[in-house]
């Protein structure tokens, strides 16, 4: 059976070869991430494993990219790039094992600030910018056996692919479009990879690449980070394209008066549409930035990056945290079986109290749903085509398009989920379930005491203990237990979907017709099914959505830009 993305492996389906598959997070058009271990390591000793498809296995031009993928990051060893730990071959399924990493990619962290309208501090932009230039330059300069250099391009640096991890350290992720001299695959033609409003002048235009696109996009994600705002998203690719290739860049200082001259000077350099006018290397431009912020204090140290992460995203910290507590927890032992009591006798007939075991034991066949932010976890799906997934952010409920390299083109989500809603449910209801066996016995004492004539009476003493009970007649109705929460009360819980949107200015909304209020809406309840949304911004400026809303799920439409 295969597992859904954004859920905990049942425990009868883990084994790996060598891993354990501890939660599948996310699914592509070419292969499956899961978090894992290795075979007996202990509790905290994770990794995240990789696995093609099943059906692309027998695909040459598919093993050939993964494979690629494989050997070019295994060859990337720095402290500012995942590691790739192992590649091989297991029942016939290829994987890639690499390092898991605890901490909280850029596309969350400015999501949550655009909801919150915070801004982060230069220094703190800086020391995450300059450390990912270290990254970025290690890639660049690598070589391959035969001391050659690879002339590697990453091709999409973008925030949802670069992580702050909990000791303050940042690190790259995602070399899987990325390209370098000697590798087998080829990219088909006339495709364009990596996230649209990211890509470079060069690679929208088809041109040759080489390092200084992958500058380029990281200093439009450094603007980003400054400014809390898209800079060349569009409303379509084609709007997109123009805006990277044509229309005037917005003057960061318009954003942030207080950035200091030398750091905008090196973002304008950086962002240059002619890639002989900008930083020749990433190392450059991470110098660049460093000096421009040595008169505030210098970048930001791991020290104050890790501080960050604990002080305003401890949460999503403790969420993810809560991840791994799930996935070790031991499948919960059915209720004790009421013990039948000794006076009066049983009825004859009666249907005994509904023990929870068979059902439990239903239960924990099934897979546990994770409604967490799986975004936590280094995702590496490269391939376009691929579904939607399933997670949740509080680390999102929210749903993840897969279909352009697994991440969203919108880095707004939502931030205020929970985290394991399905998984506590089940504990509520094993709950109710005992508490339904007890309820029982009491029901069914209380209708033979009925029967039996024997009317409370607060002034009688009670019958000595030694008085024999009278017989219950045969024609005594059979009781019927109560069994706790039934699947459909549970399923009615998700009768309403969420809904989120909030907008550069103010805006109303409107749902089928029907006017809500003003932007920001978080968590707004609708009723599952299609929904027609109209916004209206400055100037009466309208803009119109066909949303979808899942029970139980939260829809995020991100933030309107006017």
């Amino acid at each position: 059976m295969t597992t859904p993305a954004g859920t905990l492996v049942p425990r009868d389906a883990r084994d790996f070869g060598s891993y354990q598959l501890l939660a599948k997070l996310a699914t592509g058009g070419m292969a499956e991430i899961f978090l894992a271990r290795r075979t007996g390591a202990g509790p905290r000793d994770l990794l995240v494993v990789k696995r093609i498809l099943p059906h692309l296995a027998e695909d040459e031009h598919f093993v050939m990219m993964f494979r690629d993928e494989a050997d070019l990051a295994s060859k990337l060893v720095h402290k500012n790039v995942c590691q790739v730990h192992a590649f091989g071959e297991y029942a016939s399924t290829w994987f890639i094992a690499m390092e898991y990493l605890h901490g909280v990619p850029l596309s969350r962290m400015m999501t949550r600030l655009s909801k919150l309208g915070k801004m982060l501090d230069v220094r703190i932009v800086a020391g995450i910018i300059v450390q990912a230039c270290e990254g970025l330059h290690a890639a660049h300069e690598a070589r391959g056996p035969d001391g050659q250099p690879l002339s590697l391009v990453h091709r999409d640096v973008s925030p949802p692919n670069i992580m702050v991890c909990a000791g303050g350290v940042v690190k790259l992720l995602d070399f899987g479009i990325a390209k370098a001299r000697g590798a087998n695959s080829r990219t088909r033609t006339g495709t364009v990879k990596g996230k649209n409003a990211y890509m470079s002048p060069e690679q929208i235009l088809g041109k040759s690449l080489d390092r200084r696109s992958d500058v380029f996009a990281l200093a439009v994600v450094m603007y980003e980070m400054l400014a809390i705002r898209r800079l060349f998203h569009r409303e379509s690719d084609f709007l997109t394209f123009k805006a990277i290739t044509e229309e005037p860049i917005p003057d960061i200082r318009e954003r942030r008066p207080d950035l200091p001259p030398g750091m905008r000077a090196a973002l304008l350099q950086a962002m240059a549409r002619d890639p002989n006018g900008r930083f020749d290397t990433a190392q450059a431009f991470g110098n660049a930035i460093r000096n421009a912020v040595s008169t505030l204090g210098g970048v930001a140290a791991p020290a104050e990056l890790a501080r960050l992460l604990t002080s305003d995203f401890g949460d999503e910290m403790a969420s993810r945290d809560e991840i791994l507590k799930a996935a070790d927890e031991p499948p919960p032992p059915p209720p004790p079986r009421p013990a039948r009591p000794s006076s009066p006798p049983p009825i004859p007939g009666a249907a005994r109290p509904a023990g929870a075991a068979g059902e439990i034991a239903g239960e924990r066949s099934a897979p546990v749903r994770i409604t967490g932010s799986l975004d936590a976890i280094p995702s590496m799906i490269i391939q376009p085509g691929s579904s939607r997934v399933m997670g949740s952010t509080g680390l999102l409920p929210q749903v993840i398009d897969l279909s352009s390299n697994m991440v969203p083109d919108s880095w707004m989500v939502d931030p205020n989920t929970d985290l394991l809603r399905s998984h506590r449910l089940r504990s509520i209801r094993n709950a109710a379930l005992a508490v339904g066996a007890v309820a029982a016995i009491g029901v069914a004492v209380f209708v033979v005491n009925n029967r039996l004539g024997e009317t409370p009476n607060r002034t009688t003493p009670p019958a000595p203990a030694a008085a024999a009970a009278p017989e219950v007649p045969d024609a005594a109705p059979p009781i019927d237990a109560p069994t706790g929460p039934t699947r459909d009360d549970i399923v009615a819980l998700s009768r309403y979907g969420f809904f989120s949107i909030a907008a550069t200015a103010k805006t109303q909304i409107y749902v089928d017709n029907n006017k809500i209020g003003d932007t920001p809406l978080t968590r707004l309840p609708l009723p599952p099914g299609p929904h027609k949304i109209k916004a209206i911004g400055p100037r009466g400026k309208v803009k119109l959505l066909n949303i979808t809303i899942y029970g139980g799920r939260d829809t995020d439409e991100g933030t309107i830009t006017w």
